[in-house]
């Protein structure tokens, strides 16, 4: 009888708490100047590395207990492999949820790779995590044309 009540006490609660959410705002797209101004002699291949703002892309997480978030690239068929995306949560935005990990810039591939977790409760959340993006690999030999890809963030967990 004790396991009858258990097994329905832990149903009525996955059947009241609400479904694992992320949502993104900000952050459409992010235009970045051309190397050219920082040429300053010939003969040498600059390359350059680029910041988004610190707070490009606000992350809201919902969910129940423990979860983690994931990132990867969906590349287009215009992207160039020299190029490499980074990303790193540079704050904890707000709301009482614990958040770990994600501080140091992660380098993204087309393969989800571990961004950062949480710990929350059925009335815990996260909202405005801001996100920074940094680009590296440009560079005057690469060929002048738009180059575009999208980042994807994936939340599991419990």
């Amino acid at each position: 009888m004790k396991y009858l009540i258990l097994f329905c006490m832990v149903c009525l609660t996955a059947r009241l708490a609400p479904a694992q959410t992320i949502s993104i705002k900000g952050g459409a797209s992010w235009s970045i100047p051309s190397v050219s101004s920082v040429i300053t002699k010939a003969g040498k291949n600059y390359e350059h590395t680029e910041t988004s703002s610190a707070s490009h892309t606000l992350l809201k997480v919902n969910s129940l207990i423990l979860w983690n978030i994931t990132a990867h690239l969906s590349t287009t068929s215009n992207w160039d492999p020299a190029l490499k995306l980074s990303v790193v949560r540079t704050g904890n935005g707000t709301g009482i949820a614990i958040l770990t990990g994600g501080t140091t810039y992660l380098q993204l591939t087309s393969t989800p790779q571990a961004f950062f977790s949480g710990l929350l409760n059925l009335t815990a959340h996260r909202d405005d995590i801001p996100i920074q993006y940094k680009i590296e690999g440009l560079s005057v030999t690469l060929p002048v044309k738009t180059y575009t890809t999208t980042v994807m963030y994936t939340i599991s967990g419990l």
